[in-house]
């Protein structure tokens, strides 16, 4: 394939992927009397590794295709390509060897990866190897490795101490923490607060969860100012109903295998409004 069809179809990878949850893609606009593909299928459409069962290895994937091709000639096949990650020419190329129906056509792909890798595999066909930027169907299949690294609290935020307000009034207080995760930031489960008393005993029983989702208004809001960037924020309000007290807060994040950070601990004081 020419070197432009690849950057016009990794251009159009790149929007797509942002503005659309569905992977699977084949333009409408094309010369039907001309050979054309359409209905991709690739199986497994999601890869997932177990801890337990996979463990951290090299291995082998196969991507099954399928695709329906239409105008082809005796002898004459549909070709895949295969790029990893952001790959601007393809790791795997080939062509579809046989059709088990008319109009049907199948493969199997090879693809050599390791357990603990967090990919994404784009899959492209077009009628021949000369590729055509008007004519070709595209999916798009993600990988999720074996988590090997537990996330990290790179920085907390709160104020030290807070008065009680009088009367009526209230005081909105923030608490966040910046976390990352080096098997990719999807693989954060949750990023949890809690308060230890100073006699020792805990505040709640289950931890207060902290949201990246950029609710910062209303009356669900979990205070986050802005949404995805990897800063997670609770918000509580202080008013008469308060007491004074002396406490630690302790963050914490946990990724989706049950790896935990370390525990993050700061001073948080209420105090009367004298």
């Amino acid at each position: 394939m020419s070197y432009s069809f690849f950057s016009l179809v990794l251009c159009s990878i790149v929007w797509f992927s942002v503005s659309s949850c569905d992977e699977t893609l084949s333009p409408k606009d094309f010369d039907k009397q001309s050979p054309y593909v359409q209905n991709l299928t690739v199986n497994p459409n999601n890869i997932s590794f177990d801890p337990q069962s996979d463990g951290q290895k090299d291995t082998t994937i196969t991507l099954s295709l399928s695709i329906n091709g239409f105008n082809f000639e005796a002898n004459s096949f549909p070709y895949y390509s295969v790029f990893v990650g952001d790959e601007t020419f393809p790791s795997i190329q080939g062509s579809f060897k046989n059709s088990s129906s008319e109009n049907y056509f199948e493969s199997d792909i090879q693809v050599s990866t390791n357990t603990i890798e967090f990919n994404s595999y784009t899959v492209l066909v077009t009628p021949s190897s000369n590729g055509s930027n008007s004519n070709y169907a595209r999916s798009i299949i993600h990988q999720t490795g074996v988590p090997i690294n537990a996330p990290e609290i790179l920085e907390v935020n709160n104020p030290d101490e807070v008065e009680i307000p009088s009367g009526s009034n209230s005081t909105i207080v923030l608490f966040t923490a910046k976390v990352k995760d080096l098997d990719g930031q999807q693989n954060i489960d949750r990023v949890l607060l809690n308060f230890r008393n100073a006699d020792g005993s805990l505040l709640s029983e289950v931890p207060f969860e902290m949201l990246d989702d950029g609710i910062s208004t209303g009356g669900s809001s979990s205070g986050d100012e802005t949404a995805a960037d990897s800063v997670f924020t609770k918000s509580f309000t202080i008013n008469n109903s308060n007491t004074p007290n002396n406490r630690t807060a302790l963050y914490w994040a946990i990724d989706k295998s049950g790896l935990s950070s370390d525990t993050l601990q700061t001073t948080f004081n209420i105090v009367d409004n004298e």
